[in-house]
């Protein structure tokens, strides 16, 4: 009767044998977990509308009429799977349902399209004049101008708006505009001697 003698040699390589199984079945895994979509891209066929929001105050979000979100200042929202349309986007501020943003937006090919709301109208006004200014906007005073430098009037509401700049030393007007602000979005008042 002979002994059958099994090698150290042999029982590891069987014990590998299983490993190397597994770690197929996990390399397989992990490469069609690759290949999936992110959650957060659209699904295959799928229009979205990306929201952002630059307004200082929180939004309510609507589409075709119909509330979709709340957005308050520097977030992002999404409205998934949209149909292939005109759609009209409606921004309106919570306080006072203000409409800061309406606009129609052509949804055409299934893909990702952003819609943003910027900040209100702002004015950007510029000193060419060789000595420093008091700027006013409707008779408000606004701030001090030196040559040269430029400041933002923000917040500024639609309609227009009358600018003035006198000068500091005599307090002489040197120049006057109205802006008519229809939009909200930067304007520019350059401010030279005539």
């Amino acid at each position: 009767m002979r002994a059958l003698q099994i090698s150290p040699r042999s029982l590891s390589r069987a014990g590998r044998l299983p490993s190397a199984a597994v770690l197929a079945a996990a390399a397989l895994l992990l490469i069609s977990a690759w290949s999936c979509k992110s959650p957060t891209s659209p699904d295959a066929g799928e229009a979205d509308i990306i929201v952002s929001s630059r307004w200082t105050e929180p939004l309510d979000i609507f589409m075709d009429g119909a509330f979709k979100f709340t957005l308050t200042y520097k977030n992002t929202a999404e409205i998934d799977n949209v149909s292939l349309e005109r759609h009209q986007m409606e921004a309106k501020t919570q306080a006072t349902g203000e409409i800061v943003l309406q606009e129609i937006l052509e949804i055409r090919t299934k893909t990702d399209y952003t819609w943003t709301i910027q900040h209100r109208a702002r004015i950007n006004c510029i000193n060419a004049f060789d000595v420093p200014l008091k700027i006013y906007m409707d008779g408000v005073f606004q701030f001090n101008l030196a040559s040269g430098e430029n400041r933002w009037i923000l917040e500024v509401p639609l309609g227009d708006r009358f600018l003035a700049a006198f000068r500091i030393i005599n307090g002489q007007q040197a120049q006057s505009a109205t802006i008519k602000v229809t939009q909200n979005k930067d304007y520019t008042w350059g401010i030279r001697p005539l």
